[in-house]
């Protein structure tokens, strides 16, 4: 059984956004009714951009930053509705920036922002991300900024995001439940312990149109819309702290395992497998999307950036030149690009997907 302890160390070195939210919860104080910002305060930027276009480097990787150094460490990232890319950042701001690069930052007048993350498209068309203290967040395409507070005793600490089958947003929380959400604020949550499940991590809507999420006892597991638990064991397919998690294009639920450096997938019946990515430069692999060119791309811990097919070819491109640190999330873009953050060089980047010729097939 996986202790805390071991859960912390796991998240200390791959998922730190996560780890936070779980050592800090402990400290977190409840907050009180949810409140309405009137507007957020915004700063626009000019972003300098870096692109990495040496000879047969494909494909290419092009990065943004902050001009005026307002962007700092930013975090996770989703694709809106309004075409833009949304993003969270370690200095308690919401930010968006445009397919050509230009770079705005929010900020909540009330303060009640506190190390978002999680970010992730609503189905009411708005930005929902997860926040310390037990707040679930909501960012308007203008800007408005709402706190739902979720905090009741049932959820504490909400990690991951996603928009569910329903037309509500549903999380996971370190206090070992799946929660969720809906646009009026509205909470309700399920304990996975009961399925065996310990330390709940990403979520996603899956294909059959359930909520999958992966958990750090190497589980992933399934909830119904109506609260139905069932847990799939991943131990046996070398899955270890499994992270992030997608709705892949082939009908199946793809996920990362940074500890064994794998790239898994689920089948709907609940069919574990993995992809070893080691031959391929891949380390720690952290975050996780679908490119328009329907392969699965993904973050890794050694500034890297890698792309698995869902036959299992894996290919990693080295994104240091473009000045990427640490990519931490990654997102596809309206645009067909894959966009992605660079915690550790205050930049935002996108990779141009493109049919890669060379793979690694792993076993």
């Amino acid at each position: 059984m996986l202790t805390l302890p071991l859960a912390r160390r796991a998240l200390a070195r791959v998922t730190s956004t996560t780890f936070a939210v779980i050592t800090a919860v402990a400290l977190a104080l409840s907050t009180g009714a949810f409140a309405t910002a009137p507007a957020a305060a915004s700063r626009v930027a000019k972003a300098s951009s870096a692109t990495d276009d040496r000879p047969n480097a494909d494909p290419p990787i092009t990065t943004f930053s902050d001009r005026r150094d307002h962007l700092r460490r930013p975090r996770d990232i989703v694709a809106g509705s309004d075409g833009n890319l949304w993003f969270t950042a370690d200095t308690d701001q919401l930010g968006r920036i445009t397919p050509s690069g230009a770079i705005t930052m929010f900020s909540d007048p009330t303060g009640r922002v506190h190390a978002p993350n999680g970010i992730v498209a609503g189905p009411d068309g708005a930005l929902w991300f997860a926040n310390l203290h037990d707040v679930i967040g909501r960012i308007s395409a203008t800007g408005q900024i709402t706190n739902f507070p979720v905090g009741d005793g049932a959820a504490v600490g909400p990690l991951g995001l996603a928009a569910g089958p329903d037309g509500n947003v549903w999380f996971t929380t370190a206090n070992d439940r799946v929660g969720r959400i809906t646009p009026s604020g509205q909470v309700t949550t399920f304990d996975v312990a009961v399925a065996g499940i310990s330390f709940p991590n990403k979520i996603t809507t899956g294909p059959d149109g359930n909520l999958w999420f992966t958990a750090l006892d190497s589980r992933i597991g399934r909830i119904t819309p109506a609260g139905e638990i069932t847990a799939f064991d991943g131990a046996g397919a070398n899955i270890a702290f499994p992270s992030d998690i997608v709705a892949g294009p082939d009908g199946a639920v793809w996920f990362t395992s940074p500890a064994s450096n794998r790239i898994g997938r689920v089948t709907v019946d609940g069919i574990v497998t993995s992809f070893d990515g080691t031959a391929a430069g891949v380390r720690e692999p952290s975050a996780l999307t679908v490119g328009a060119d329907a392969a699965l791309w993904f973050t890794n811990s050694n500034d890297r950036i890698g792309r698995v097919t869902v036959d299992g070819l894996i290919t990693t491109r080295d994104a240091s030149h473009a000045r990427v640190r640490t990519p931490f999330d990654i997102a596809a873009g309206s645009d067909g690009n894959v966009w992605f953050t660079s915690l550790n060089s205050d930049r935002i980047g996108f990779v141009r997907p493109t049919d890669l010729p060379i793979g690694t097939p792993s076993p």
